[in-house]
């Protein structure tokens, strides 16, 4: 329910929001491996879009769709839960955008004279080989380097490494455009109001009560009310939490829990009381078999942010996606699809091994 840097990183990384925050960070991807390929099906990659002299294959394009479904779980639940338009045609249209993004942020980066230091390149090429040294052994045997790269992300050696050097390279133009962002208060307005569901928030302390096994639901509201009633009569909140809660990380922060509009769906009831309520009121809301003893605070409103390191983040965010969004929508870069290729590329299988993963991360949180 907080906000913090992820949500920002969830809009900064590129139209599809990937979150694969790089600090140099190499990993196996978690819910599959690609179907084995060998040299001959490799060398046979065909061109699906590109800019100018740098090109996406059909590997890097099914490799892209994997990190999208990988990483970005809002992504995968609205193609999970969409009844009006084609799961298997959105994800393809989400790819091509982040090709064409990538590439763009790819050339910009090159302009800028972005490049990796000596040690960049070493601590990257460490991260490689210690991802193979972990993962090369299969039920299959061990795999070779050339095999380790196909089996487990459906592309080459060279391409898989030429995209996080790539990204590497990206992430240091981000940080290069944030340091010469103008954050003035207009500015620091204007980045409000398109993060709005992000940074406006009410201030909230909650006690939470779950339905155990061997509790009924009527005995849990009966309790959070009582909790509820003690509290309006003024019992220290903090006290009451650390009697009745088990949320350890709830504990930890004294209950104190941002509501931000971006949770309003799933959080839908909360969020109506406390933009409905006034400051220090009280309410028992049940949501998901977990009973939310909750009292409004506070709320954070522009005025609030204006000028802190919070608001300042999110508007040298906001001036990143500016910048790449203008240039996005220029006749500087022509991004360019092969259709004929792009129209064969088929999808369907990563989509059903992104929906039993994340079906699985799902039922766990529920």
């Amino acid at each position: 329910m907080d906000s913090g840097n992820k949500n920002r990183h969830n809009i900064i990384v590129l139209c599809c929001c990937i979150v694969c925050v790089i600090a140099v960070a190499v990993c196996i991807v978690v819910f599959l491996s690609a179907e084995k390929k060998d040299s001959e099906a490799a060398a046979k990659d065909k061109v699906v879009a590109g800019i100018a002299d740098k090109k996406i294959t059909e590997s890097q394009f099914k490799f892209f769709a994997r990190l999208i479904l990988n990483q970005e779980e809002e992504t995968v639940r609205e193609l999970y839960s969409s009844v009006e338009k084609s799961d298997k045609d959105e994800i393809k249209k989400y790819t091509s955008n982040f090709a064409n993004e990538y590439l763009v942020r790819v050339y910009e980066a090159e302009k800028a004279g972005i490049t990796l230091t000596a040690d960049e390149k070493a601590s990257l090429e460490k991260q490689f080989e210690e991802d193979y040294a972990n993962n090369k052994k299969t039920e299959e045997g061990t795999l070779t380097k050339e095999d380790f790269y196909l089996y487990y992300y459906g592309i080459s050696e060279k391409k898989y490494k030429e995209f996080w050097t790539n990204w590497y390279i990206i992430d240091k133009h981000t940080s290069f455009l944030e340091s010469k962002a103008d954050v003035s208060e207009e500015n620091q307005q204007l980045a409000f109001i398109e993060y709005y569901d992000y940074l406006y928030s009410y201030t909230t302390s909650v006690i939470t009560l779950s339905v155990g096994a061997d509790d009924t639901k009527e005995a849990v509201k009966e309790k959070a009310e009582g909790i509820a009633s003690q509290l309006r009569n003024g019992a220290d909140f903090v006290t009451l939490l650390k009697e009745n809660c088990t949320d350890e990380s709830l504990i930890a922060k004294n209950g104190v829990t941002d509501f931000y509009p971006a949770y309003k769906e799933v959080y839908s009831d909360i969020y109506d009381f406390v933009r409905t309520s006034e400051i220090g009121e009280i309410s028992v809301i049940e949501v998901a078999g977990v009973f939310y003893v909750i009292r409004l605070d506070g709320i954070k409103d522009f005025e609030k942010l204006k000028d802190t390191e919070e608001m300042l983040k999110w508007t040298r965010t906001f001036y990143v996606n500016k910048t790449v969004s203008d240039l996005l929508s220029s006749e500087e870069y022509k991004y360019e699809i092969v259709q004929t290729v792009y129209d064969g590329i088929d999808l369907s299988e990563l989509l059903a091994e992104a929906y039993k993963y994340w079906e699985s991360v799902w039922e766990g949180n529920s």
